[in-house]
Order: structure tokens, then C-alpha cells, then sequence
């Protein structure tokens, strides 16, 4: 339990460091990109690709940090009529479900990513290998899994104690 913990919580650490990178990173990129095109008639070739890249990686990161504080958006309508034992069956299903895509699309976009075809891709204008574009997929989906794993077993500990899985 701690050592998943600990895991989850540095990955989540990471995340928020990155997303404070980057979200700043896309907005002045968007400005200067404003800027020189509005005001010096001068459009920045390369401020579009490094904004649209940044929102990117930060809505992937993004995603893996909600399922990390349980925000993801879930329809949770059928399960919240159910009584707490089958709730908490159901929930540590969805879990494993959830645990066992991730890891799956993480192997896939892995396998794609490895492609000759996708190494050797680069963007249009700046000439950055568009594989680093690619990597926030299996990135995310590892720190996902890394979140999912935690969330199972806090939610078997929770569910051994007879309290209802939150």
C-alpha cells in the first residue's frame, strides 16, 4: 500500500511539475505567435507547433492527474443505487477493467511509436522529431496505470475494512 502510494504520488508530483511547464510554455507561445502576426505583421512560423504540442502533452498529462485525484469523468448513476458490497464489486471491476486498457493501449501506441515510419517523422515547420509529440500517449497511459494500480488496492484495503469505495 505505501510503496504503491509513494509511486502514485511521484508520478502525480512529476505531472504537476510538467503541466507547470508546459501550460505557461503554450501561452506564451501563443502570445508571441499573436504578437509578431497582429502587431509586427511578422508571423512566427514556429509558435503555433510548439502551442498546439504543449496542450498536447498537458492534456494528456491532464488526464492520467484526474484519474490520480479520482476526477475523471465517470457516469456513476447505476452503481450509486447499488447496495455497498455489490457497489464496491462493481467499482474494483471497473478498476481492473480500466487498469487492464491502459496497459493494453500503452503496449499498442508503444508498438506504434517503435515504427520506423513514426521515428523518422519530423514537424513541419521547426523540424522536431514528431515521436516526442507521440511519447505524452504511452507517457500518460503508463502514469494512468501507475494511478489505477494505486486506486485498486487502497479500494480492496477500503473494501476489507467494510466501508464503501469512494
Amino acid at each position: 500500500m505505501k510503496f504503491s502510494q509513494t509511486i502514485s504520488d511521484s508520478v502525480f508530483s512529476l505531472e504537476k511539475g510538467l503541466v507547470v511547464i508546459l501550460i505557461p510554455a503554450m501561452l506564451l507561445a501563443m502570445v508571441f505567435d499573436i504578437f509578431f502576426r497582429y502587431f509586427l505583421n511578422s508571423p512566427l512560423v514556429w509558435a503555433q507547433e510548439i502551442a498546439l504540442y504543449t496542450f498536447v502533452w498537458s492534456s494528456f498529462l491532464g488526464a492520467s492527474m484526474s484519474i490520480k485525484v479520482k476526477e475523471a469523468v465517470a457516469v456513476t448513476l447505476f452503481i450509486d443505487k447499488m447496495p455497498s458490497k455489490i457497489r464496491n464489486v462493481l467499482i474494483l471491476v471497473g478498476l481492473i477493467a480500466s487498469t487492464i486498457f491502459a496497459i493494453y493501449i500503452f503496449y499498442l501506441s508503444i508498438t506504434w511509436i517503435m515504427d520506423p515510419s513514426i521515428l523518422l517523422q519530423k514537424t513541419i515547420t521547426t523540424q522536431i522529431p514528431i515521436v516526442y509529440m507521440y511519447l505524452s500517449i504511452p507517457i500518460s497511459l503508463l502514469f494512468m496505470s501507475v494511478h489505477f494500480i494505486h486506486w485498486f488496492i487502497e479500494a480492496i484495503r477500503i473494501s476489507k475494512d467494510g466501508k464503501v469505495i469512494t
